[in-house]
């Protein structure tokens, strides 16, 4: 028997795909009008911007030869948008360039202190910009470098024809260039004394203030792979290069290069502080060690308490012995001036006193722990290494069972972390018998507590450290209390605290271009040697100096340390009409 209403249930389900297909074919036609409407409109933006940074190179190569005297005046093209606006901003960023003394780090010659200006293309939140003779992109908060600017770095030759704009504060799709005057010879200066070349010492310092300033800095980093600072609060970028000087050894147990800052050394009852000295070439400690503990500070030296140096002193201020049971068993030399406690010694009298013209600064080594820190962030050996893993995208130390984690040179020379945070128990070896050297670049800070680093085989381990190195508890060792194997740099962050009974093997290098990097020490010992900023060396603080050292290079025969020699810098203006 046939069902009632069947043929109507049929016609109403064909009504109803209908719709749902309709519907369907609407929404979905949206959509692609939506959606190929955005792509349409990004890739049209895309495509003007494009336009422009090629019309702002084509501008920066005509501005180049209107400004260094190839041509009279040029005619450029300025494309992209429609909407966008196109101006000379004459106020916009500035250039600094100094010279400062090594001595004190104090500004000893203004080179040039310059407004750059701009040629600006803008078009929402893209800016293209010509300025200090590079283009320059920024999107929101990011900018990047289209085409470098005039600045060349060359083995220790130093370039930088610097162009500045002014002209027309609205500009339409064509613009003019001509010359604003003659150029201005900052450096060398046949009219200045003393701006001649070769440079022979202090460092090179060039600022810049820009909205693109951060690729300012990656440009510099990238060329120089000098000292690269960023300064987000002021929007500044700045790259140091030191003139050439002559990386002296290690030739004392504590060296502060800071003129100003003091070595302090202040023991209490048998908390002694001890200096004295080794020589790891022939043997530990225990069977070596000497008299022969010498202390150098550009600065002054003060000491408390039961204080024994059992070597010399050599300062660029003054010393001071202000204590009966300070002792100085060598010679002491002083360049402001000499004051003992009535039962100290040497007495003022004594013919181990005696006064100098002064104390040279020592080396900052700051360029160089940077350019290591940055090299080896960007290319280490760090997927080869298993004691290695990836935590939240930072490199961080991975340890076994029995709480150790090994570095090998066999497994690669360069490794890098985000920072060395180990806790009480753990120990990291770093087995050196596949390689002469290893590096490890620690991208924050150092601190170990109740922990063990221990260098295996008979290779160089370089640490570089960005920030601080906290031991407390620590023990760093070497086989055979061979300082020379163990090396730590720190940059001007950095600072050194050693306490708790540690025990450290090798060198500590943290001085910076300030000389304001702090070390302090007490109820620990450091067999090798230490140079640094202001110190304090408390109770139960002990630096065994090992001679060895005194015939080591600082850093690597190959090393690449950012210098300058020859420094040419001139500024010529050019001017923008439309």
């Amino acid at each position: 028997m046939p069902v009632r209403g069947g043929d109507d249930r049929r016609g109403q389900g064909d009504a109803i795909a209908l719709v749902l297909l309709l519907a369907i074919t609407v929404v979905g036609a949206s959509a692609i009008v939506a959606f190929g409407g955005d792509a349409v409109d990004g890739l049209q933006s895309s495509a003007t911007t494009g336009a422009a940074e090629q019309s702002m190179t084509q501008f920066d190569s005509k501005a180049s030869l209107v400004a260094h005297g190839d041509s009279g005046a040029q005619r450029v093209r300025l494309t992209g948008s429609g909407d966008a606006t196109r101006a000379v901003e004459p106020d916009a960023g500035w250039m600094n360039v100094t010279i400062r003394n090594a001595t004190d780090d104090e500004v000893t010659a203004t080179l040039t202190n310059t407004t750059l200006g701009a040629v600006t293309y803008r078009d929402g939140d893209t800016v293209v910009a010509y300025q200090g003779g590079g283009v320059w992109r920024r999107t929101g908060d990011g900018s990047s470098m289209v085409s470098p600017p005039e600045f060349h770095y060359r083995g220790t030759t130093l370039t930088l024809p610097l162009v500045t704009v002014s002209g027309d504060a609205r500009l339409g799709e064509r613009a003019r260039v001509t010359r604003a005057g003659d150029s201005t010879a900052v450096y060398p200066d046949p009219n200045t004394t003393n701006r001649t070349n070769p440079l022979d010492e202090g460092t090179v310092v060039i600022v810049v203030h820009s909205e693109f300033y951060r690729a300012w800095g990656g440009f510099f980093a990238e060329r120089t792979r000098g000292s690269v600072s960023i300064d987000d609060g002021n929007e500044t970028a700045t790259i140091e290069l030191q003139t050439p000087t002559d990386l002296e050894p290690v030739q004392a147990a504590l060296t502060s290069r800071a003129v100003g800052d003091d070595i302090s050394l202040a023991g209490t009852g048998n908390d002694n502080v001890w200096i004295d000295s080794y020589n790891s070439s022939n043997g530990p400690y225990a069977a070596t060690n000497t008299s022969n503990g010498t202390v150098v500070t550009a600065g002054s030296m003060d000491i408390q308490g039961n204080g024994k140096v059992l070597g010399n002193i050599r300062a660029g201020g003054s010393v001071n012995v202000d204590t009966a049971n300070g002792n100085v068993t060598g010679t002491v030399e002083h360049t402001t001036g000499y004051s003992a406690n009535p039962n100290a010694e040497p007495q003022p009298d004594s013919d181990r006193v005696s006064q100098i013209d002064g104390v040279a600064p020592g080396n900052d080594l700051s360029p160089f722990v940077r350019s290591r820190l940055g090299a080896i962030e960007s290319d280490n050996d760090n997927g080869d290494e298993p004691s290695i893993v990836e935590n939240d995208g930072d490199p961080a130390l991975q340890f076994d069972a029995s709480d150790t984690a090994t570095l090998s040179g066999d497994n690669g020379t360069e490794y890098y972390l985000s920072s060395v945070d180990m806790g009480s128990g753990e120990e990291l070896v770093i087995d050196t018998a596949g390689a002469s050297e290893v590096e490890i670049a620690v991208g924050q800070s150092v601190s170990l507590d109740g922990t063990k680093i221990r260098v295996e085989g008979g290779g160089v381990v370089r640490f570089y450290v960005t920030d601080d190195v906290d031991l407390d508890g620590a023990n760093v060792s070497v086989p055979d209390e061979r300082s020379r194997q163990l090396w730590l740099y720190g940059t001007r962050n950095s600072a050194v605290d050693i306490s708790g009974g540690s025990r450290f093997v090798g060198v500590l290098y943290v001085t910076g271009d300030g000389g304001n990097n702090d070390f302090s020490i007490q109820q620990s010992e450091v067999y090798g040697g230490v140079v640094a900023g202001e110190m304090d060396v408390g109770n139960g603080g002990t630096i065994h100096y090992d001679q060895a050292l005194g015939v080591e290079q600082v850093v690597p025969a190959d090393a690449d340390i950012p210098r300058v020699t020859y420094l040419h810098v001139s500024v010529t203006e050019v001017e923008v009409e439309d």
